[in-house]
């Protein structure tokens, strides 16, 4: 069994009322939010880091509340010890807690029915618990747009996805990114392969180099810390070598990732900004969506594109935005699954 690196992030906020009957007597109202990470600590330049970065501290930051934070970070030496974490929140009265990523499900299912009186929140995995709430993004909307921008952009017309593993998520990511790029030009060859793990760089620079050895110019990465090595390659590549070569960044913007090279392309990012705040607010007032599941893409304004620099020309743009139009008007379902994805195909 992988050792799991569990971090747990503790925040207060202190929100500050003042009474509009300017009354000198200041009240504050203590909630607490708690958050459980699965993965490889809050540092890990992914998941975690942009959730709470761009999620749970630009809320803070936005509802201008007085913040006091304590950061601890646990190893763990078994998956056992996530549930731990959880139950540790829990007893300290927190009222809502997140969990991120798949492999947490279990522990917040076990957890949220011995604590009936907390709310959790679990990212992009499911839990069927009255008192917790499931979210998930529609990473295949981002990604066909993506795909349609790779497609566009592309000089060999070969392109590459290297995802993390074989999950609804990295599926998601997957499926769309094909079909965007297949709907723009179906003689583009798409080089598709899993990492079968999100903390090793070294394996995603072995594979970069492979799909770059095989002709694609730009690579798609869903693979956590492993995406770093994506990076690594095509920076390598593009400063040694000279060759033109890009890759797009995911569920954050990773501009910098490319950087001095310059080899971002895009970012497919998830609002996590969005998440924190609707689910925290609906939490502190009492409209705890619990036991359902959230659903957040370009309608919802869950996901969204961040392009770097001038790397795409204003008629990709323009094309990227027609294509945004009739997913968001309904005029286009864009596949999420192999299957769907199959069917997709068929009609083109």
């Amino acid at each position: 069994m992988n050792r799991w690196r569990t971090a747990f992030v503790v925040i207060t906020l202190f929100a500050v009322t003042i009474s509009a009957c300017n009354e000198k007597n200041v009240s504050k109202e203590k909630y607490n939010i708690g958050f459980v990470s699965n993965t490889y600590g809050i540092d890990d330049q992914y998941f975690n880091q942009a959730f709470m970065e761009d999620g749970i501290n630009k809320f803070a930051k936005e509802e201008k509340m007085s913040v006091k934070k304590e950061y601890k970070k646990i190893d763990s030496t078994s998956e056992s010890k996530l549930e731990k974490n959880l139950r540790k929140l829990a007893k300290k009265d927190f009222q809502l807690i997140f969990g991120t990523g798949y492999n947490i499900d279990y522990a917040v299912n076990s957890v949220s029915k011995k604590y009936k009186h907390t709310n959790f929140a679990i990212i992009d995995s499911k839990v069927y618990q009255p008192n917790t709430v499931s979210i998930l993004f529609k990473e295949n909307e981002g990604s066909f747009l993506a795909g349609v921008i790779a497609a566009m952009k592309t000089k060999t017309k070969k392109v590459g996805f290297i995802g993390g593993s074989n999950n609804d998520s990295i599926n998601r990511f997957k499926y769309g990114f094909l079909a965007g790029v297949k709907m723009t030009d179906q003689h583009i060859e798409v080089f598709t392969k899993n990492a079968n793990t999100y903390e090793q760089p070294k394996i995603g620079t072995k594979i970069a180099a492979n799909l770059f050895n095989q002709g694609a110019d730009i690579i798609f990465q869903a693979a956590g810390s492993t995406g770093i090595g994506v990076f690594k390659e095509a920076k390598n590549r593009k400063k040694e070598l000279k060759q033109d070569v890009w890759v797009i960044g995911v569920d954050q913007d990773q501009y910098q990732q490319g950087l001095p090279e310059n080899v971002t392309l895009i970012s497919v990012v998830k609002r996590f900004d969005k998440v924190v705040y609707d689910v925290t607010k609906q939490s502190k007032n009492h409209q705890f969506q619990g036991g359902k599941t959230l659903l957040y893409g370009l309608n919802e304004d869950g996901i969204k594109l961040v392009k770097a620099k001038d790397n795409i020309e204003d008629r990709i743009l323009k094309k990227v935005n027609l294509y945004k139009d009739q997913i968001q008007e309904g005029k286009l379902t864009v596949p999420g699954t192999e299957e769907e994805y199959r069917q997709f195909e068929k009609s083109l």
